[in-house]
């Protein structure tokens, strides 16, 4: 009896170890998707126009850039450069005015203050005068009239780009404290535009932290901005406690490939992933047309232009990130989103190579799905309508593609 008794424990416990083994196969295929849990507003996607140091982006590259049409990429968010010398802030409005007109929010950036409110007289390293605080601001606002003359009304201003940074280009460094005083004395000027803070090269907390933390300061900003150079987006959760957005407001991943080089590719829609996973509001690239670019040197929609396109094209302004399984499988990556008219986007990535079943859980909040599909030969096209059915819609998503789901 006890040898029996033994075979029949060996025997249960291996049908304990079968029915776990399955449960957790079923359970890494379900996508559980719950609009009632809900985690940041997203801004939009963008990129960095570049007029001033670039040619400026034609009609039709903007269109490629900022439609939401077939072969277009979606894009909501312009990037803009505060140049030093007011004279050539004209530069880059027709661009500016054409993205405005198809929606899109503009920011401006400073990569420098005018020379003569440095510290060192020069367009390159130095900080800010004390003595000059009112000046700056004055500036930047003069910028955000030009600019709103023009018909490109700006949503935002950064006080400055990469201040933890100092290269041998435009450049000025601060410190908390500087801007601490700065957005104390100044941050009341900006009136109804959000203001930026930080930009830091590699999204540092600590230089964002104690203004977060000042009493005095922390009011008079709305978002804080950071770069990916050398890390991984994180998330915030200091400033989403203070009532801040959270943008990502320049990276790009490799400049010495071809922006249509699909194995480089793909890294940028997990780091895309990764920043919405991070509550991250805003994701903007750097150039949106160069070699690298969401667009070519000759304005063709590149790769990573596409990859983006998965997110910007169906993950619109105003549309709320929602609760989602995140990692089905350990090579498939997905995030969910409901949309200012209630309907629900899934983004559901595949970096590995194997074909992946996916059974989104989303109950009555969805009739159907049509799927659109990036790989090395697709271009966000469509890929097949999914029926919900008992609250779960089924559907098959290839190795090295990259899927968004809309509800239908």
């Amino acid at each position: 009896m006890p040898h029996a008794f033994s075979r029949t424990t060996r025997r249960a416990a291996s049908a304990i170890v079968l029915l776990s083994a399955f449960a957790a196969g079923a359970s890494a295929q379900t996508v559980a998707i719950n609009p009632a849990t809900t985690y940041q507003t997203v801004r939009g996607f963008g990129g960095f126009s570049g007029a001033g140091w670039a040619a400026e982006l034609t009609a039709a590259q903007v269109d490629a850039a900022f439609g939401t049409g077939t072969g277009q990429i979606g894009l909501s968010i312009m990037r803009l450069r505060i140049d030093p010398d007011p004279s050539k802030w004209s530069t880059q409005l027709a661009s500016a005015q054409l993205a405005k007109a198809k929606g899109a929010i503009l920011f401006g950036t400073p990569w420098t203050p005018p020379a003569n409110m440095k510290t060192n007289n020069s367009l390159v390293q130095g900080s800010l005068l004390p003595s000059r605080y009112g000046d700056y601001t004055t500036h930047l606002l003069n910028f955000a009239s030009t600019m709103q003359a023009g018909g490109a009304a700006l949503y935002a201003i950064s006080i400055q780009n990469e201040p933890d940074f100092a290269p041998d280009y435009e450049s000025c460094l601060w410190n908390s404290q500087q801007f601490i005083d700065y957005l104390s004395s100044q941050g009341s000027r900006f009136g109804t535009y959000k203001v930026i803070a930080g930009e830091s090269a590699t999204f540092y907390k600590p230089l964002t932290d104690p203004i977060l933390g000042s009493a005095t300061a922390a009011p008079q900003f709305d978002i804080v901005g950071g770069h990916l150079y050398g890390v991984n987006p994180s998330d915030y959760s200091l400033a989403r406690a203070k009532g801040k957005e959270v943008w990502m407001t320049e990276h790009f991943t490799d400049s010495t490939s071809s922006a249509n080089d699909w194995s480089k590719a793909m890294p940028v829609a997990l780091e895309l992933h990764n920043s919405m996973v991070a509550n991250y509001s805003a994701y903007v690239w750097w150039y949106i047309r160069r070699s690298y670019g969401l667009l070519t040197e000759d304005g063709n929609v590149s790769k990573r232009g596409y990859i983006m396109a998965q997110f910007a094209k169906y993950v619109r302004p105003g549309s709320v990130r929602v609760a989602a399984t995140e990692k089905p499988y350990a090579d498939v990556f997905v995030t969910a989103y409901k949309n200012t008219a209630g309907k629900l986007v899934v983004v559901a990535i595949n970096n590995g190579t194997s074909q992946r079943q996916l059974q989104l859980q989303v109950g009555s909040a969805a009739p159907g799905f049509t799927k659109y599909r990036t790989t090395s030969t697709d271009n966000t096209g469509y890929a097949g309508q999914y029926t919900v059915t008992g609250g779960v819609a089924t559907a098959w998503i290839d190795p090295g593609s990259v899927n968004t789901f809309v509800s239908q």
